[in-house]
């Protein structure tokens, strides 16, 4: 008896390619390193190093430092913050690594926004995407192009 699948050539290969996509996302999420702790970023991480960002018709540079170590130094205008962060150590299918980040120490200045934060335990989760020769970094509110901002450009050294 034959079924349906094997009658329809364009049923079969849909089938065939949401199980290999199934496998996929299901090998990734057992991954235990698809996911970084805060003592231990992915090595080697295309986030560690230094980042800038100079925000649209202002000469405010923001900073970030991302060490290897999970955690992350930033200058903003007059704000310095240091932070824990965990990224996974690989994109998704949406090509956006997750990045949890939480500011454990902050002078309560203003950012080249303008904005006043938290001094600290102020927490969030961006999401990243790199260029393709991983010299620049835009951050998005979720995966999607729909809200982002960027371009951060990876300092020398």
């Amino acid at each position: 008896m034959k079924t349906h699948h094997a009658r329809n050539p364009s049923l079969r290969k849909m089938s065939v390619l949401a199980a290999l996509l199934c496998g996929f996302s299901a090998a990734n999420a057992a991954d235990p390193s698809s996911t970084a702790s805060a003592a231990a970023v992915p090595a080697p991480h295309p986030i560690v190093g230094s980042w800038t960002w100079t925000l649209p018709g202002k000469t405010c540079v923001e900073t970030w430092q991302y060490r290897a170590d999970g955690t992350r130094l930033g200058n903003s205008g007059e704000e310095v913050t240091q932070a824990d962060y965990e990224i996974t150590a690989k994109p998704s299918l949406l090509g956006f690594y997750r990045l949890d980040e939480t500011v454990s120490k902050g002078n309560g200045k203003r950012d080249c926004s303008g904005d006043l934060h938290e001094a600290s335990n102020e927490s969030g989760t961006r999401f990243i995407q790199f260029s393709p020769k991983l010299d620049q970094l835009i951050v998005c509110k979720a995966e999607s192009l729909q809200a982002c901002f960027g371009p951060f450009k990876r300092a020398p050294g």
